[in-house]
C-alpha cells in the first residue's frame, strides 16, 4: 500500500506564527511535521510514499530527501488539493493512504484505519459543530456524505483528512479527480472527490474519539499540537516501548549476570582488566563546565539541553553511562524531579524518572545544579548515536554527559 501526502499549500493562516514556513515543516517535538508523518507511514509498512509539493518546494524537498517520491504542483497558488492528488495519478498503482500535510495524529489512529477492511475514513465523534470543520454523515457505519456544508444535525463527527482507499476506492477516486479536472474544476478540494467515492463505493467510518490529533490551520492549532497532542503521543509511545523494553531488559540482565560470572572466572585466570571511562563529545545547546570544590579538581564538560531538545553523542564502546544533572531554576526545594528519554540510533530505548537534590559540592556557570544521576547502557558492538532528551520536571534545562568504557586485558 502506498502513501500520498498533499503538501503543496501555502498555509497563509499560520503565517503569523510560522513566519511563512510551509505548514508541513513547522516543528513539533523538535522535528518537522512531515517527518512525523513519513516515519509513521514507514513504521506501518506503507510505501513508497508520494509527497506533492508546491509552496517553497525546495525547502520541503530538502527535508524529505530520499524518503518519498516528489511530485511538483507548480500551480499551487491557483489550484487546490484535488489537483495535487490528480498530478500524482500516474505514480499511484493501487490501494493508498491519503492525508494532508497539516495533520498531526497518534499512530494508533493509523492502526485502526489499517485494521478496517476495504476503504475507510477516520473521524472524531466528539468534534462536529464548527463551521470550518469537514463534517461526516454516517449510515450503518458507512460514510454517507462529508463536507463543511453537511448540516450539524446530520453530522456524526469531524473528518481528520486521513483516508484509506482499497483497489476499487482508489480507482474511483482517481477517476473522479480526472473528471473534475477535465471539467475545469482545478480549484476543487479532495472532499469533492471523496464525495463521489462514497456515493459509489462503501467507505467505513472509523471513530477515533479519545485519541490525540490536530489539524493545524491556525496558530492556536499549532499551540495545541505542541502543548497537548505531542506530549500525549510521546507518553503513549514511551509507555508501549518501555513495557516491552523492560521485558527485554529482564532477559538481558539475567544474561549479563551470567556473562559477568563467566567473565570474572576468566579474569581470575588471565589477569585483571583495566577499565577506563572516556567522555564522549556531545552536540547540545551549549557546553557547560562543572567543577567540584577544591583546588585540584578538573573541569568536566557537559552539554546543556533545553526542555524538549535532544543532545546526541557517538558511542563506539559497548558500555555507555548516561550522566545527567538538572539545572535548578525552579525555586528552592528539598527534592527535584525530572524525566529523561534515551534513544539509540534514533529509536527509544528507555526513560528514567530521577529524584535529585541540590549538589553542594559541584559548581557550574549556569548556577545551582542537581546531583549527578547515572543510567547504564549495554550496546551491541559498533558505532551508535545515543540521544538524551529532557521530557519534563522541576526545571527547563538538563546537563548531559556521555561516557564509554573500554576494557583492555593486561598480561598476567
Amino acid at each position: 500500500m502506498q502513501g500520498v501526502i498533499l503538501a503543496a499549500g501555502v498555509g497563509s493562516r499560520l503565517t503569523a506564527l510560522s513566519g511563512g514556513t510551509p505548514k508541513c515543516l513547522v516543528e513539533i517535538g523538535g522535528r518537522p511535521l512531515i517527518m512525523h508523518q513519513l516515519e509513521m507511514l514507514a513504521d506501518h509498512g506503507i510505501g513508497p510514499t508520494i509527497v506533492v509539493v508546491g509552496y517553497r518546494a525546495d525547502e520541503v524537498k530538502t527535508v524529505v530527501g530520499e524518503r518519498a517520491q516528489i511530485v511538483l504542483n507548480e500551480r499551487y497558488a491557483e489550484t487546490n488539493s484535488l489537483y495535487s492528488l490528480w498530478l500524482a495519478r500516474d505514480l499511484i498503482k493501487g490501494p493508498f493512504i491519503l492525508l494532508n500535510s497539516d495533520l498531526f495524529f497518534d499512530p494508533t489512529i493509523l492502526n485502526k484505519l489499517l485494521r478496517e477492511k476495504g476503504s475507510a475514513l477516520a473521524y472524531d465523534s466528539t468534534s462536529s459543530r464548527g463551521r470550518e470543520q469537514t463534517k461526516v454523515a454516517l449510515r450503518k457505519g458507512l460514510v454517507a456524505d462529508l463536507g463543511k456544508d453537511v448540516p450539524p444535525s446530520l453530522a456524526r463527527g469531524e473528518s481528520l483528512g486521513l483516508l484509506k482507499f482499497d483497489e476499487q476506492g482508489a480507482r474511483i477516486m482517481l477517476e473522479a479527480a480526472d473528471h473534475l479536472m477535465t471539467a475545469g474544476h482545478e480549484d476543487a478540494w479532495v472532499i469533492e472527490g471523496t464525495r463521489s467515492v462514497v456515493s459509489q463505493h462503501e467507505v467505513a467510518g472509523v471513530n477515533i474519539a479519545g485519541l490525540p490529533w490536530a489539524e493545524i490551520d491556525f496558530p492556536y492549532d499549532l499551540d495545541v499540537a505542541r502543548r497537548e497532542v505531542w506530549p500525549a503521543i510521546y507518553k503513549r509511545r514511551w509507555r508501549t516501548r518501555v513495557y516491552w523494553d523492560r521485558l527485554r531488559w529482564v532477559a538481558l540482565a539475567a544474561a549479563a549476570v551470567l556473562l559477568g560470572i563467566i567473565g570474572w572466572q576468566a579474569n581470575t585466570r588471565v589477569g585483571p582488566a583495566s577499565m577506563d571511562w572516556e567522555t564522549i563529545p556531545m552536540e547540545g545547546d551549549s557546553t557547560v563546565l562543572v567543577r567540584t570544590k577544591g583546588p585540584a579538581s578538573k573541569p568536566q564538560r557537559w552539554a546543556m539541553v533545553p526542555l524538549g531538545k535532544t543532545a546526541r553523542g557517538t558511542a563506539t564502546a559497548t558500555r555507555v553511562s548516561v550522566e545527567t544533572r538538572l539545572v535548578l531554576n525552579d525555586g528552592v526545594r528539598s527534592e527535584y524531579r525530572y524525566v529523561i528519554a534515551i534513544t539509540v540510533d534514533g529509536e527509544p530505548v528507555t526513560w528514567k524518572s530521577h529524584s535529585t537534590k541540590a549538589d553542594t559540592v559541584a559548581v557550574a556557570s549556569v548556577g545551582r545544579i542537581g546531583k549527578r544521576e547515572r543510567t547504564k547502557l549495554d550496546l551491541s558492538p559498533g558505532v551508535h548515536e545515543v540521544g538524551v532528551r529532557l521530557l519534563d520536571g522541576h526545571g527547563d534545562r538538563v546537563l548531559v554527559r556521555l561516557r564509554e568504557r573500554e576494557e583492555l586485558e593486561e598480561e598476567p
